[in-house]
């Protein structure tokens, strides 16, 4: 694929996730970022597919447990071709009318989508960083609605975000009361410092957008005027199941940390309201 915006001498956050995941939409430049990372902590595709699985995973809670019929899933990433559910195909096979919105701001995402036309195959051009860019863009008017809960996806997103509170404060603005959103992130808490700098310069040498490793307290903060579901809390992804049945094991190089937060009101708001629910 060839198209402006496209740098193929620089590696594509999708791409090294892609092949992470066990995809094949990567190229040699991103397989190269790819193996320096893994090079340094051999446990990151393994942690990147826990990852995968833990947004599905949520995102299909979010929606069997709050009826919310609406899932928004920005920083999607290429997941057509991935030997997993990606998280349209997790919701839709407990609420097959539900709406799944995919959102990206990569070039190499978008025009990937724009050749597919099928499934995940159309992506929206939307940008974490300017959520006006999501939740106001025209192809989404009458699609959600954002004076009713939606389920926001932030999978391995906000560790590609300099100021990520800002992103969190502002969804807190846009978004109905009951609104959930998935969020994971890497950590450097309880990971090697040496790893820690190695994949930080890999990313910083070689791809078009550099990782902030931020510490347990820090990912923690983002919760900032959200409700944590506890449990489980904030925990490595392979451990994250409100009912205690999924819990995979835990890795030595790399820890990817989810949580999933609601926006506070809603119960309250259903305990109000006459015959107690909506």
């Amino acid at each position: 694929m060839t198209g402006p915006g496209l740098d193929y001498d620089k590696a594509s956050l999708a791409r090294v996730y892609n092949y992470y995941l066990r995809g094949k939409d990567w190229s040699s430049v991103d397989e190269e970022t790819a193996q320096a990372v893994i090079r340094l902590a051999p446990d990151v595709p393994e942690a990147a597919r826990e990852n995968f699985r833990f947004a599905g995973r949520a995102a299909v809670w979010a929606v069997a447990e709050h009826q919310i019929r609406q899932v928004v899933d920005i920083g999607v990433g290429i997941v057509n071709d991935l030997p997993l559910p990606s998280v349209e195909n997790c919701v839709l096979s407990v609420d097959p009318g539900a709406t799944v919105l995919a959102f990206d701001n990569d070039e190499v995402v978008l025009a990937h989508a724009r050749a597919l036309r099928r499934g995940y195959g159309r992506v929206l051009r939307g940008d974490v960083t300017d959520l006006d860019s999501v939740f106001k863009h025209p192809d989404a008017v009458g699609l959600i609605d954002t004076a009713k809960p939606l389920v926001v996806i932030l999978a391995a997103v906000l560790h590609f975000v300099p100021d990520a509170a800002a992103v969190m404060a502002g969804l807190r603005e846009r978004l109905a009361l009951g609104s959930v959103v998935v969020v994971s992130h890497v950590t450097s808490t309880q990971t090697s410092g040496r790893r820690v700098a190695g994949m930080t310069k890999a990313y910083d040498e070689k791809a078009i957008s550099p990782i902030y490793f931020r510490t347990e307290e820090e990912i923690r903060a983002l919760a900032d005027g959200w409700d944590i579901v506890t449990p489980p809390g904030l925990v490595d992804v392979q451990r994250w199941s409100p009912d205690g049945t999924y819990a995979g094991p835990l890795y030595d190089t790399v820890r990817v940390l989810g949580m999933t937060v609601m926006l506070p009101g809603h119960l309250q708001e259903q305990a109000d309201t006459p015959g107690g629910g909506r």
